[in-house]
């Protein structure tokens, strides 16, 4: 049976080293198990949708697709260029995330429009080196949730800073968690 064990793995930037230490095993069986060179038993695909955060009947390739075909792209002069695309070529839409979070924009704020959907990918407070300079969401203990880019200030602490012009920058504590922002959706 074809599964999607690769396509997830790959979504959450993993190399198959990395999931089979997750899940207890050797790269080479990962590698078998994409493939479909060995049998993918329910245990199996139980195993990965956990460390996936998915329904096992999403790790099964004829379950549904999340693709829509991509037929081209357009350059700066406005042409459409399909050489090397084909109805086969598609575009995704899952987020490029190991712990994907959405957050849904309700007035327009800076780049961002009302209605926007933010994808942010959690991280633990000590990987939050990794989010500086991004666009985030932030939550601190004892003072809540924000939003903004995470920098760090001269005494080494961090600010938050508002995504609307002239906002007042936060300084914060440790954050909680911290998840960059790493895609976004906006419907026209």
């Amino acid at each position: 049976m074809r599964t999607r064990i690769r396509h997830y793995r790959k979504m959450r930037r993993l190399t198959q080293a990395d999931l089979a230490a997750i899940i207890g095993t050797t790269a080479a069986t990962v590698s078998r198990l994409e493939t479909a060179d060995m049998t993918v038993s329910m245990d199996w695909l139980k195993r990965f949708a956990d460390v996936f955060k998915v329904q096992i009947a999403d790790l099964i390739d004829e379950a549904r697709t999340n693709g829509v075909p991509c037929v081209g792209a357009i350059g700066r002069d406005g042409l459409l260029e399909t050489q090397g695309f084909s109805e086969e070529t598609a575009v995704t839409f899952e987020p490029p995330a190991r712990h994907p979070i959405a957050l849904r924009i309700r007035e327009n704020v800076g780049a961002y429009c009302a209605g926007d959907i933010v994808i942010a990918d959690r991280l633990a407070p000590e990987d939050a080196s990794r989010a500086l300079g991004r666009d985030c969401i932030v939550e601190v203990h004892g003072e809540g949730s924000g939003f903004g880019r995470f920098v760090s200030s001269v005494d080494g602490h961090f600010l938050l800073v508002p995504p609307e012009p002239g906002a007042q920058a936060r300084p914060l504590a440790t954050p909680d968690w911290i998840a960059p922002v790493v895609m976004l959706i906006r419907y026209l």
